[in-house]
């Protein structure tokens, strides 16, 4: 296993697209047009088996990270596409069998083409079956990107006339509500050490420092693992929980080595449940009826 740096990226994701023969996967947060197709160049047509998983929130669109064009571009020359709000990754996989895996997005800044780049840094690595396991769940947990949905996309993008960059834009409801990943393990690192709303404030698990935009935080938080962990087990358990059946649940979720003692467990939950409310989170209602903290789904009336 080697490292590889900047440029020398470009060379190897080169080589390995050119020596496809049955399968590609690239899984980019961002993705630029011009850089996409060129790394596409590289594909031998005998390549049938081409999935392309970007992050696409509407504020990487609007503020340029990432290409609307790129959906299109991709879906007529015959990648299947797939959306994921939360994603971070960089990944590009090579018939199930080699991988490259780093910091560089499908952009020329990440591949240091032209004269601006990023310090990127890679390895290439042979990929197991259980590997290959995991980055199916990604494909599987993500939205499925058809026409019909490319058009929904454009329509609300037409309807920002003026974008800056002090403002944060999100996709409605009718988008964001199609994304549903189920998050099987946390770590404490996900999970928000304090919840106090104040100028230079550090949260670490959204990597965010609060500057009074709390749109902006709002945003990064909405999703980070800890709070689509909490709208996934809030639904599979009819919309509502009280805090010590939702502290259980976490105890049992949560990967650590060794795994956190239960009241430390509920420090963090209560972190979470504060910043909720801190927020204004749309999604979850927050109330003591009794002497519990209840926990809701908007719109449930269970328990």
């Amino acid at each position: 296993m080697s490292i590889l740096f900047s440029n020398e990226i470009l060379d190897s994701v080169k080589r390995e697209l050119q020596s496809a023969t049955t399968s590609v996967q690239i899984i980019t947060a961002y993705c630029k047009q011009t850089t996409f197709m060129r790394l596409n160049s590289f594909i031998s047509e005998g390549v049938k088996d081409k999935r392309l998983l970007v992050r696409f929130r509407m504020d990487d669109v609007v503020k340029g990270s990432t290409d609307f064009s790129i959906l299109e571009d991709a879906l007529n020359d015959g990648w299947k596409v797939f959306i994921r709000f939360d994603l971070h990754a960089k990944t590009y996989i090579v018939d199930n069998k080699r991988g490259l895996i780093g910091s560089a997005n499908v952009t020329n800044s990440g591949f240091s083409i032209g004269k601006s780049g990023n310090m990127e840094m890679a390895t290439l690595v042979d990929v197991e079956p259980h590997d290959i396991d995991k980055i199916n769940k990604l494909f599987d947990d993500a939205i499925a990107v058809d026409i019909s949905l490319v058009e929904k996309l454009k329509s609300q993008i037409k309807t920002i006339k003026s974008p800056s960059d002090k403002n944060n834009y999100s996709w409605d409801k009718s988008i964001l509500s199609l994304f549903n990943p189920h998050i099987e393990t946390l770590f404490s690192y996900e999970l928000p050490e304090g919840s106090v709303l104040r100028d230079g404030e550090y949260f670490a698990f959204i990597d965010e420092t609060y500057s009074g935009n709390v749109d902006k935080l709002k945003e990064k938080f909405r999703w980070s693992n800890a709070y689509l962990w909490l709208l996934d087990v809030l639904k599979e358990h009819d919309g509502c929980l009280y805090f010590g059946e939702l502290s259980k649940l976490l105890h049992d979720t949560m990967v650590s080595d060794p795994r956190p003692f239960r009241k430390d467990v509920k420090v963090l939950l209560r972190n979470l449940l504060n910043l909720i409310l801190a927020l204004d989170m749309e999604d979850i209602v927050i109330d003591r009826p009794n002497f519990s903290q209840r926990v809701r789904l908007k719109n449930t009336n269970a328990c």
